[in-house]
């Protein structure tokens, strides 16, 4: 999965980043670990190497960062920014 091209704008400045999602006008703003999953899908990318990443890259526990990295998923998915 990976972010649908053209339907978004995104700005990061440090850890944070605003999303403006074009098909709804709505602007979201993602910090931390959300900055990060923000940046593994702009390339095609699993849920399962986000999760990856997340244990990999944060002190968190497998089980814990898929709960996470699904309810982000979930989220993008509800504003139509993930194609």
């Amino acid at each position: 999965m990976r972010m649908r091209a053209g339907d978004y704008s995104a700005r990061t400045i440090g850890n944070e980043t605003i999303v403006l999602s074009l098909p709804t006008s709505r602007y979201f703003t993602v910090t931390g670990v959300g900055t990060r999953l923000f940046e593994l899908l702009a390339s095609e990318t699993t849920v399962d190497e986000m999760v990856e990443t997340v244990v990999a890259e944060y002190e968190v526990d497998a089980v814990t960062a898929r709960r996470d990295v699904e309810r982000f998923v979930g989220r993008l998915r509800e504003v139509q920014l993930l194609g």
